[in-house]
């Protein structure tokens, strides 16, 4: 009985106690700033940075109301030094209705982080009657601890003339509102109604960025980026503004016809970057696709040793919009060899290509906008390599020689039919005197092209000829300018008819003259009548293929046929049309050789 009762009164004290020796480690959240950031292409970007005191020892839960799951295009989270792994679709507590995410902090504990979501432009309406923006977003962030405050704050692209902010706990007309003491697992969805001015939000989507970086052998440093833009608005899109890096220098914007747009540059310097508004040539209705091209110069790489250097390169500019998915190639001059990065310091987004005469560097990124140029996560390239400047006389040295080759076998060939053509040459000059005399001198005999039996062709009338033919591609160049100015009001109407009414009078002086040579041309030789042949064919072709796409050109635009059947025909009539003006081209070519 006393060794029992002995036990009993020991036996507490001697086994372990969980409420004595637990020890607890947690934290609270003080403060979360609230940011909802509206893209210029419409994406909206929930940003929560949070205030923390204490340790985070587990995973960090934070979420969305359920119905924006289907939205989250990206999910980031990140402080001053790291990024951290986020896992979607947990559950949130012990609670329904929510779209948790957990962070996994590695061990790490900071105490100020950022959660960052990124979600589509599906939740932007746009009323065009009264001109008037409505974005659905969540107005609170929902975390599973209370918050002391929590500071909310909304960014459009541009300052709105008005906006109301509606959600549950009541309405402001502010971009900026505060509550204290934010509960739990707080689900609540607001909207804000906003205007802004026109241009300044155009919902699209850009499924590819393609981004060709060349170097030539000197180090100067370029760039051609092309863009894929689908308009995501109802209404009709006439411009688009591309985030260009702040170094980027003769910039030339084109569609994905090759023609040049109209484009006004401004810098940004609050965001690092330099806007390029270009207006659309062709504009996009709801749901219709192009391709916009910008090529620019950058910064040249420089000498370090013996090795050209592209130093702390920034693989994209600080993109006010958000791409699917985006390729970056670095192609050096050929001949080059990339010494850095290495090949086993490449991660699966980066792939290093080497080729007889050609290395080069690509890099993918899925899902980049401003995140990810503002997150401590790598976003520069340390380029650099070895060049020997021989190689700039390769090609050169390899198509002289080339050309030296056939030269010399032309050479040959034409001694060795000399004698045999000797004998037409004398009879020829045997029957000279039956003809009128004339006199020759030794600049007359300059003057012909070749021995005829028509006509007589000289170089001033092939010369003449096709510097008129040149005058006229150009004039009517400059005539499709002048008819496009005056269909944006560029031009008073009255200077426009001034202007085309002497392009037109030069151009019929033109005709005719150009029209009489041909009248020679075809009287002469059989070579001459065979070019005019030809001319005449392809210039035929020409005006057949800009009628068929001035008329597809204006059945797409009033909708009558299908966006894929006009790409289809608009490309068939294109290449007709380059292979007429290529024809054209050459017949001068050879024109202006006889001319010499």
């Amino acid at each position: 009985m006393i060794t029992v009762f002995l036990l009993l009164a020991f036996l507490p004290v001697v086994l372990p106690s969980g409420t004595v020796s637990a020890q607890t480690t947690g934290y609270t959240i003080q403060k979360v700033d609230h940011q909802v950031e509206v893209m210029y292409s419409g994406q909206v970007v929930i940003r929560d940075t949070i205030h923390v005191y204490g340790q985070v020892t587990d995973g960090f839960m934070i979420g969305l109301p359920s119905k924006y799951s289907a939205y989250i295009l990206k999910a980031v989270a990140f402080d001053a030094d790291n990024v951290y792994q986020v896992n979607l679709g947990v559950q949130l507590g012990d609670r329904s209705g929510f779209y948790g995410a957990e962070v996994n902090f590695n061990g790490k504990s900071p105490s100020v982080f950022t959660v960052a979501f990124v979600l589509s432009n599906s939740l932007i309406t746009y009323a065009s009657d009264a001109g008037v923006y409505t974005l659905d977003f969540p107005a609170y962030p929902s975390l599973t601890q209370d918050v002391a405050s929590c500071n909310v704050t909304i960014t459009f692209p541009s300052a709105p003339s008005s906006i109301t902010v509606t959600k549950s706990d009541g309405e402001v007309d502010t971009d900026n509102y505060v509550t204290q003491n934010l509960a739990a697992y707080t689900y609540s969805i607001g909207s804000v109604a906003f205007q802004i001015p026109t241009g300044t939000l155009q919902l699209t989507s850009i499924s590819q960025l393609n981004r060709q970086i060349p170097i030539d052998p000197t180090g100067k440093v370029t760039s051609s980026d092309s863009y894929h833009i689908t308009n995501n608005s109802t209404s009709t899109m006439t411009s688009f503004v591309l985030n260009l890096p702040t170094t980027a220098s003769n910039i030339v914007v084109k569609d994905e016809f090759g023609r040049v747009l109209t484009t006004a540059t401004s810098p940004l310097t609050s965001r690092d970057i330099l806007l390029a508004n270009a207006t659309l040539i062709t504009f996009l209705t709801s749901g219709q696709s192009t391709i916009i091209t910008a090529d620019y110069n950058l910064p040249s790489a420089t000498i370090q040793g013996s090795q050209y250097v592209l130093g702390d390169f920034k693989l994209f500019p600080n993109f006010y919009y958000y791409v699917d998915h985006a390729t970056f190639t670095f192609i050096p001059p050929e001949g080059a060899t990339i010494v850095t990065p290495q090949l086993s310091s490449l991660d699966s987004s980066a792939t290093l290509t080497r080729e007889s005469f050609q290395d080069t560097l690509t890099v993918t990124r899925d899902g980049i906008s401003y995140l990810d140029y503002s997150s401590p996560e790598s976003n520069t390239v340390q380029l650099s390599y070895d060049y020997n400047p021989v190689w700039v006389s390769f090609r050169p040295t390899f198509w002289v020689s080339f050309l030296a080759v056939v030269g010399c076998v032309a050479a040959v060939f034409i001694r060795r039919r000399k004698p045999s053509e000797k004998e037409p040459t004398i009879t020829r000059t045997e029957r000279l005197p039956t003809q009128q005399p004339m006199p020759t001198t030794s600049s007359q005999q300059a003057k012909s092209v070749e021995p005829i039996t028509g006509q007589r062709i000289t170089t001033e009338n092939v010369r003449e000829f096709t510097d008129d033919y040149e005058e006229k591609k150009q004039l009517n160049a400059e005539l499709k300018s002048l008819d496009a100015r005056a269909q944006k009001g560029k031009i008073p109407r009255r200077q426009y008819k001034v202007q085309r009414r002497a392009i037109e009078i030069r151009l019929e002086t033109l005709t005719r003259n150009i029209n009489r040579i041909k009248d020679v041309f075809r009287s002469s030789t059989s070579l001459y009548a065979d070019l005019v042949k030809q001319l005449d064919a392809a210039e035929t072709d020409l005006v057949e293929a800009e009628e068929n796409i001035k008329k597809l050109e204006s059945r797409q635009s009033k909708g009558e046929i299908s966006l894929e059947t006009y790409k289809k025909n608009i490309g068939d009539y294109q290449k007709r049309k380059d292979k007429a003006e290529s024809t054209i081209n050459g017949i001068l070519l050879r024109l202006r050789e006889k001319a010499r």
